[in-house]
Order: structure tokens, then C-alpha cells, then sequence
């Protein structure tokens, strides 16, 4: 039985080799007998119509006026403050370096020197709205001069403009502005006392 097994397992490859040997050679051959006939048909490009000029650009030439200065270009002013108009540029500053004391009847510090540090706010308090004035609709601005002791406390307090035209108004700017707290300036490392601007502003919420 195993011998007659093994025969016909021999033969079952054969048989299985010569058919697909078979196989191969007819496609081979009909692919050599059929007609290629297939073709790619190229595809138009649509034509875009354009068309361009060529103008003729004249030569620019530059100017140099002898003499003559260009103006110096204006800087805008950085402010949200609503009386500032929004066209308002910084235009040329004159410094007078012979200013002295300060107007306000205690020496302060008026001159740019480098090694000059003015007063920083470390704690601001704001005024309240006098409630009797919201339906008067009062708003405006109450700028004040504070002058800063060594100790960074406000000794002084002037109200150098008022555009609320209420005296409640400037009279609470000025309750608030003495509760601030300041780091004193310094001028060469050195604590000294200085005016210090303090602006408030009023509107009704």
C-alpha cells in the first residue's frame, strides 16, 4: 500500500507541474494572438485667452533741496484719557534747565538728572463717587501733586486741576490720594522727598 501511495503521490505532482506549465504557455500565447487594440486618447487642454501690454514707465528722479529740512515726523499720544483728542501728537519739547524749585512751596525734584528715580505707587486708593452726584451726571478728571516724604507717605496733597467742577470731587481725590503709599524717590541711591503727579478720574457707574 505505501509504495502504490507514494506512486500516486509522485504522479499527482507531475500531473499538477505539467498543468500549470501548460497554463502559462496558452495565456502567453493569447496574449501574443489578440490585437492590442487599445488606445489613450489624450485629453485638450482648453486654450485661455490673455493678452498684456508693456506701458513704458518713466524714470523717477530724486529732488535734494539744498538748505531746506524735512519735518520732523509727529508722535501720537499714548492716553485713554477721553479729553485728549485722538490727533493729539507730541510735537517739539523745549526743556528749560533753569527751572528750580517746585511751585508748590516745598523743594522738589524739577531737573532730569540720570541718577534720578521719582516717587513709585506701591498701594492706590481709589475715591468713592459722591452718590448725590449721579444724577447730576458729573464726570470728569481731578489731577493732584503729591508731595512724597522719605518715607514714601503723602505729607501734601494740591489739586492742580479739576474738570468735574465739583468741589466733592476734588475733596474726595484728595482723602484718597493721602491714603496712598509710595516708594520714596531716590537721587544717587539716596531717599529724598518729591512731587509726584496722581490723576483720578469720575463718572457715575
Amino acid at each position: 500500500m505505501n509504495k502504490e501511495f507514494q506512486q500516486f503521490k509522485l504522479a499527482y505532482r507531475k500531473t499538477i507541474k505539467i498543468s500549470l506549465v501548460i497554463s502559462l504557455a496558452f495565456l502567453l500565447i493569447l496574449l501574443h494572438i489578440v490585437p492590442k487594440n487599445v488606445e489613450h486618447k489624450k485629453k485638450a487642454l482648453p486654450v485661455v485667452p490673455f493678452s498684456f501690454e508693456i506701458e513704458e514707465v518713466p524714470a523717477t528722479t530724486q529732488q535734494v533741496r539744498r538748505g531746506v529740512r524735512p519735518q520732523k515726523p509727529a508722535i501720537p499720544v499714548p492716553s485713554e484719557d477721553p479729553d485728549i483728542p485722538q490727533d493729539a501728537t507730541i510735537e517739539e519739547t523745549i526743556i528749560d534747565w533753569d527751572i528750580g524749585d517746585s511751585p508748590f512751596g516745598v523743594s522738589g525734584l524739577t531737573t532730569g538728572r540720570p541718577d534720578t528715580i521719582p516717587p513709585r505707587p506701591i498701594v492706590q486708593v481709589l475715591p468713592e463717587y459722591p452718590r448725590e452726584l449721579v444724577k447730576q451726571n458729573v464726570r470728569g478728571i481731578v489731577k493732584l501733586m503729591l508731595w512724597v516724604n522719605e518715607k514714601g507717605r503723602v505729607e501734601e496733597a494740591v489739586v492742580v486741576e479739576n474738570s468735574t467742577n465739583n468741589e466733592k470731587c476734588a475733596q474726595a481725590a484728595l482723602e484718597a490720594a493721602k491714603k496712598n503709599s509710595y516708594l520714596p524717590a531716590t537721587i544717587d541711591k539716596k531717599k529724598v522727598a518729591s512731587w509726584v503727579a496722581c490723576t483720578y478720574s469720575f463718572k457715575p457707574e
